[in-house]
């Protein structure tokens, strides 16, 4: 199974979110182990490396990024993407063009905590948790 990781999840389990982290570190342990093959786009490790980046060194934050580059297949994000993002039904482009680079690249499901955005989708979209219920795995 091939699962799409959106921002909030990959930041949840990195910056160690009192609240989310527990599960976002369970989802990503499952594509370390290989449980599932956990993908992302560009767009989304670049904006993990903005947030990252503002409350640690650049140094660490590159560090990361290159660590997550390596547990997870990372997805281009084209123009392709994009023109399928703006016209689609997605009131957030940037949720658009995630749900187009997970569709465009054999994704599953969207693990993501933003579900809401995400009406639009073909795709399961699922928090965390509800994915580990899934997949027994919590």
């Amino acid at each position: 199974m091939k699962i799409f990781l959106d921002t909030d999840v990959i930041l949840d389990c990195v910056l160690d979110r009192p609240e989310f982290a527990e599960e976002a570190t369970k989802v990503l342990n499952l594509c370390e182990i290989g449980g599932v093959e956990g993908i992302t786009s560009t767009l989304v490790l670049a904006n993990c490396h903005y947030v990252f980046s503002r409350q640690e060194s650049a140094a660490k934050s590159r560090q990361v990024i290159a660590r997550l580059r390596a547990l997870l297949g990372v997805c281009p994000v084209g123009d392709r993407e994009l023109g399928e993002a703006l016209v689609s039904k997605f009131k957030d482009l940037e949720d658009g063009i995630q749900y187009f680079t997970a569709l465009n690249n054999g994704a599953h499901v969207i693990v993501t905590r933003n579900i809401r955005d995400f009406k639009s989708s073909s795709l399961p979209v699922m928090l965390p948790r509800e994915f580990l219920l899934a997949h027994s795995r919590i």
